[in-house]
């Protein structure tokens, strides 16, 4: 395999591929019959690029089994799925802090990625991108009337997001998330 779109980060080309830890990814015929498309390095909603590594938590990828015993393996940037109203709240869609798949119709819930935008305050030492991060997740969140678990999640980011904005280091914000497992929201 070879990646189409000839980027060099791509996962074929640096080892790290889907397709080379999954057997059966199913053939896609939306954004793959387009020649330069990849659907290891480019987000399958508007193309762009997708980087893997340290900011790998901003994409979902849909790992639904599907008839054959094989994988969508396509993904997107948590971001173009919002902007496309493919992931978050969305009624009309039935979804609750979901992602719908452009290339199969399966549902990801988003919890656990909201926990990776959380727990990326280990990680990012940039303000700006922290923030982003916890938009990000306030906006897949907004709008839920779900209780339990989801909505200790959801004030759990409230939380954090009102700390950072009335001017609390991200190793202060850091330190409450830490005290509070968000993986346990997950069950």
């Amino acid at each position: 395999m070879r990646c189409r779109a000839q980027k060099p980060n791509c996962g074929l080309f640096m080892g790290e591929s889907l397709a080379l830890g999954v057997v059966g990814i199913m053939p896609c015929y939306i954004c793959c019959n387009e020649p330069h498309f990849c659907r290891e390095c480019l987000c399958i909603l508007y193309g762009k690029t997708m980087r893997f590594g340290s900011n790998s938590f901003t994409l979902v990828w849909c790992f639904a089994r599907l008839p054959g015993a094989e994988f969508c393996g396509n993904g997107a940037h948590l971001t173009c799925a919002l902007e496309c109203k493919m992931e978050g709240v969305i009624e009309k869609l039935g979804l609750d802090m979901e992602y719908i798949c452009r290339r199969c119709d399966q549902r990801t819930d988003l919890r656990e990625h909201v926990v990776r935008l959380l727990e990326s305050l280990r990680y990012v030492d940039c303000k700006r991108s922290v923030e982003a991060n916890l938009n990000t997740a306030l906006q897949i969140m907004q709008g839920t009337q779900a209780d339990g678990k989801k909505k200790e999640l959801l004030q759990l980011v409230e939380t954090v997001a009102h700390m950072l904005q009335k001017g609390s280091s991200i190793h202060e914000v850091y330190d409450l998330v830490h005290g509070i497992d968000p993986v346990v929201l997950l069950d």
